[in-house]
C-alpha cells in the first residue's frame, strides 16, 4: 500500500488543495492548524471520528516538534503543509533538529502507561502511511504523514 500513496503524492492531481503555514514553536498555535484542517477538508463531508482522528495525529505531530526539536521555542519557526483532494490528505512538516534520528523513538510499553511518549505510536495508528526523511548534514526534517480518504478506483495500479 505505501507504493500506492507514494504514487498518489507524486501525481497530486492539479486541483488539489494546497495550504502552506509557517509556526512558531508556541504550543497556541495549535488551535490554528486544528481549524485550519477542519476547514481544509469541510466540502469532503467527512464523519467526525475520522476528522477528530486527523486533528489528534496532525497536533501530535505539530507537539512533538514544539516540545522535542524546537522546546518551546517561539522565536524557530516550522512549516506545515497540507494537500487535500477527495482520495486523500497529505500533511508534512518540515523543521529543523540536527541529531534526531525517527528510527531510534521508541515503541511505547502500552502495560506502563507514563504520561508523554505516544505521541508517533498515536500518528502511525492513525495515518496510513508516516514517513520521516531526515538530512544528517543540515539537520532538516521532514515528516509525511497520509490519510486516505477513498480507496484506489478498482483497476488503477500505481
Amino acid at each position: 500500500m505505501s507504493k500506492d500513496i507514494e504514487y498518489m503524492i507524486k501525481h497530486l492531481p492539479a486541483d488539489a488543495t494546497y495550504i502552506k503555514l509557517r509556526l512558531n514553536g508556541n504550543s497556541d498555535t495549535l488551535a490554528l492548524v486544528r481549524k485550519i484542517i477542519d476547514a481544509s477538508v469541510n466540502h469532503l463531508s467527512l464523519n467526525a471520528a475520522l476528522l477528530n482522528d486527523l486533528k489528534l495525529a496532525t497536533t501530535e505531530a505539530c507537539t512533538n516538534v514544539i516540545r522535542h526539536a524546537y522546546k518551546f521555542d517561539a522565536l524557530k519557526y516550522y512549516d506545515v503543509e497540507m494537500r487535500v483532494t477527495d482520495r486523500f490528505l497529505m500533511i508534512e512538516l518540515l523543521y529543523s533538529d540536527p541529531g534526531f534520528e525517527p528510527d531510534k523513538i521508541p515503541v511505547p510499553d502500552l502495560k506502563k502507561m507514563n504520561e508523554g511518549g505516544l505521541g508517533v505510536f498515536i500518528i502511525k495508528n492513525i495515518m496510513d502511511y508516516v514517513k520521516y526523511t531526515t538530512n544528517p548534514e543540515n539537520g532538516n526534517v521532514s515528516l509525511k504523514m497520509v490519510k486516505l480518504l477513498d480507496s484506489l478506483p478498482k483497476g488503477e495500479e500505481a
